[in-house]
């Protein structure tokens, strides 16, 4: 298939510690260039896309708050379709007013939703979400990803505690960034594109490329942010490795 739209993940692989990566300002410039439907998917979870967008065109980045998709309007939109739901929140507080008019129960929830709070992650927390869980809350992830680069190295995300909580209650959180299929389906509805025609762009091979591999979308595994040395090697494989965005000029090129 004609390649149509490129999907770019921002946090190591556009940018990381608020700085762009080499190459990637002129990459997004050149998949524009090219024709194709430019979109950034990302499972940062305490940033609106709108707080997203002025920081990548800080850098340099030239977007439009609607071209990101973020896991947490995700779970707002699938929240909204479940009406009555009472949700107990455990996400940053700079994205809660994405949730107004979602029912609100820190009591006795239907649902807990669970992002990245960072230091709030403690014990006490920890433990009243696991006691909701057996009392018989359903468990909503805004990703899974147990780590994530900052500007002073790595980080442990929300998901290494999501899999503890998983493991204590034996329930499976409902995931709703990468790399669950429906959040990378939602993109190509948009766009208005097949899977096959849409290049998914990513430094993590588990959200990455697992992502792109469950909707049979083409994809190409950065060696930036987390990449480790061999991770092109390992399963599941992307279609393409680029050390870094200075060789997009060349992938797009060969894609044609």
């Amino acid at each position: 298939m004609t390649l149509k739209a490129v999907l770019f993940d921002i946090e190591g692989t556009l940018a990381i510690g608020g700085r762009p990566l080499p190459g990637a300002v002129e990459a997004v410039a050149l998949g524009r260039k090219a024709g194709l439907d430019v979109r950034f998917l990302t499972n940062i979870s305490g940033r609106t896309p709108a707080m997203l967008c002025a920081e990548l065109r800080g850098m340099g980045f030239a977007l439009s708050e609607h071209e990101i998709h973020t896991a947490t309007s995700a779970c707002v939109e699938y929240l909204r379709e479940r009406t009555g739901t009472r949700c107990r929140l455990v996400v940053p507080d700079a994205v809660l007013p994405m949730f107004d008019g979602i029912a609100r129960d820190d009591e006795h929830p239907d649902v807990v939703v669970v992002g990245d709070v960072g230091s709030e992650f403690n014990y006490a927390l920890l433990n009243g979400v696991f006691r909701q869980l057996r009392d018989g809350a359903e468990l909503i992830a805004l990703h899974k990803g147990v780590f994530w680069i900052a500007a002073d190295g790595p980080r442990l995300d929300a998901g290494a505690f999501i899999v503890g909580l998983e493991a204590a209650t034996r329930k499976q959180a409902l995931v709703m960034g990468k790399p669950s299929p429906v959040f990378f389906t939602k993109a190509f509805d948009a766009l208005g594109v097949a899977p096959g025609q849409a290049l998914v762009v990513g430094d993590d091979v588990m959200t990455d490329v697992q992502g792109a591999h469950g909707v049979q979308a083409p994809c190409a595994l950065v060696g930036t942010g987390k990449y480790r040395p061999g991770d092109e090697e390992r399963e599941p494989r992307p279609d393409h490795f680029l050390a870094t965005l200075d060789g997009f000029a060349a992938l797009l090129d060969g894609s044609r």
